[in-house]
């Protein structure tokens, strides 16, 4: 699928040691994966296979859209709540045929999201330690 090994290098590229990503597919199914930053490479999961079935859920389970949250966790601690500073990015992802479309979402958007119960609209209290990029 094209566009598919972009979006891959684009969660890589905010991978700096662990991250979870966090996919909503078009049903309102999630598959959760555990990224890990081994020297120049991310694994996926904890089975060899897991990269593979990530993939296929995403390649199948954006028609036509899906969600993704990317969680990366940084080694900067936070001085009031001592725990490390997690950032936060938002993607929406589309496809078409054989082809992925992903769009990042600003942080602006992404708080708003986060932050806001989708049932009542009212504001969520606000999580600790995290950056919304």
């Amino acid at each position: 699928m094209l566009g598919l090994e972009k979006f891959f290098q684009e969660l890589e590229s905010h991978c700096p040691d662990k991250a979870v990503a966090t996919f909503l597919n078009s049903k309102g199914e999630c598959f959760v994966v555990d990224l890990i930053r081994e020297s120049d490479k991310v694994k996926y999961g904890y089975d060899r296979h897991v990269k593979a079935m990530f993939k296929k859920e995403i390649s199948q389970g954006c028609h036509p859209y899906g969600s993704l949250i990317l969680r990366s966790f940084t080694g900067e601690i936070d001085r009031l709540t001592r725990l490390p500073y997690k950032e936060l990015r938002g993607y929406i992802l589309k496809s078409s045929a054989d082809r992925l479309e992903f769009e990042k979402l600003s942080p602006e958007m992404l708080f708003a999201c986060q932050n806001t119960d989708a049932k009542t609209g009212e504001p969520l209290p606000l999580e600790q330690s995290v950056r919304y990029c």
